[in-house]
C-alpha cells in the first residue's frame, strides 16, 4: 500500500502555543499518560485488537489508521516489509500501545519501523533494498532478506 502524505510549509508556533507545550512536557509523566492507542479509541477511531480484524479487513483497517495517525501528524517510515495484518498488529499491540509524550507545536512524529543496528540490520536491508539494487547484489551473490 502506498500513501502519498500531504505536504505543507511549517508555520513558525506562537508564544502561547510553545509555552502551552512547554507546561505539558514538565507536567508529563510516562506513568499516567495516554497511549496514542487511548487518543484514537478517544476520538471515535475504531481500533480492534489484531486477533479480532480477519485478513480481509486488514488492508482497510491499516488505511483507515494511517489516515488517522496522518491527520493527527503522525507518519510511518520503512513499512514495505510487513504486510497490512502484521503492520496493524505491531502499531496497535506494539508502537502506539506506549505512552505519547506531548509533541512541540509544529511538529509531527516518525515511526520507523526499521531498527539500524544489531539484529535489525536484516529488517534494514528489507526496507532500504530496491528491486534494482537486489538485482544488482544478487548477479555478485550478495544475498539479501
Amino acid at each position: 500500500m502506498i500513501m502519498q502524505p500531504r505536504r505543507t510549509v511549517p508555520r513558525t508556533p506562537s508564544s502561547d502555543a510553545v509555552a502551552q507545550w512547554l507546561a505539558n512536557a514538565k507536567a508529563w509523566n510516562p506513568e499516567s499518560a495516554p497511549t496514542w492507542v487511548t487518543k484514537l479509541r478517544a476520538d471515535g477511531v475504531e481500533l480492534p485488537p489484531p486477533a479480532e480484524v480477519p485478513e480481509s479487513e486488514a488492508s482497510s483497517r491499516l488505511a483507515s489508521l494511517i489516515d488517522a495517525l496522518a491527520a493527527r501528524g503522525v507518519f510511518l517510515a520503512h513499512t514495505d516489509h510487513l504486510d497490512d495484518q502484521s503492520l496493524y498488529a505491531y502499531l496497535v499491540s506494539t508502537a502506539l500501545a506506549a505512552p505519547a509524550p506531548p509533541r512541540g507545536p509544529g511538529t509531527c512524529e516518525l515511526i520507523d519501523l526499521c531498527p539500524p543496528y544489531g539484529s535489525g540490520i536484516d529488517t534494514m536491508l528489507a526496507c532500504h533494498a530496491s528491486d534494482e539494487l537486489r538485482a544488482e547484489l544478487a548477479a555478485r551473490g550478495v544475498p539479501l532478506p
